[in-house]
């Protein structure tokens, strides 16, 4: 179950992109931008189709380090030209790839009701990403609600 503060728990569910960052086995950092949801007490993500790419997406970087490595960190921020009203929630966790299943299906309407772009079939046999939240660090840089 993620904890965390109203301001806090109001920027991730508000904000729209992540970045989520894992490692390989040689310790080597790897970050990329993602979209996600909270359900359930957890964070999700889905593993969906890559333009240019095989549709393979065990062959994708993040995969291949989260089956090495489930250790993950995710940072949702938000920014303003005025700099009083920065602030970022970091998360950090355990993730796993659900194939399928209820939880998967459950997680990809989730995903599907915070993003049309997944509605249809976008998500229909794609795998999600769940990460167990284990610590949380937020900052922001003044009391003032974002």
């Amino acid at each position: 179950m993620i904890d965390l503060d109203p301001a806090s728990r109001a920027l991730l569910e508000s904000a729209r992109v992540a970045h989520l960052a894992t490692a390989d086995q040689y310790s080597r950092p790897h970050a990329v931008p993602i979209v996600f949801v909270l359900w359930d007490g957890n964070l999700y993500f889905a593993l969906d189709r890559k333009p240019k790419r095989e549709d393979d997406w065990h062959m994708l970087r993040r995969v291949r380090n989260i089956e090495t490595n489930g250790r993950v960190s995710i940072v949702v921020d938000h920014y303003e030209d005025d700099w009083s009203k920065l602030a970022w929630v970091l998360l950090e966790g355990v993730a796993t790839i659900i194939e399928t299943g209820a939880e998967r299906d459950g997680a990809a309407r989730a995903l599907a009701g915070k993003y049309p772009q997944y509605a249809g079939t976008a998500l229909d046999d794609r795998p999600v990403v769940r990460v167990v939240v284990e610590r949380t660090v937020r900052w922001r840089a003044s009391d003032v609600e974002v």
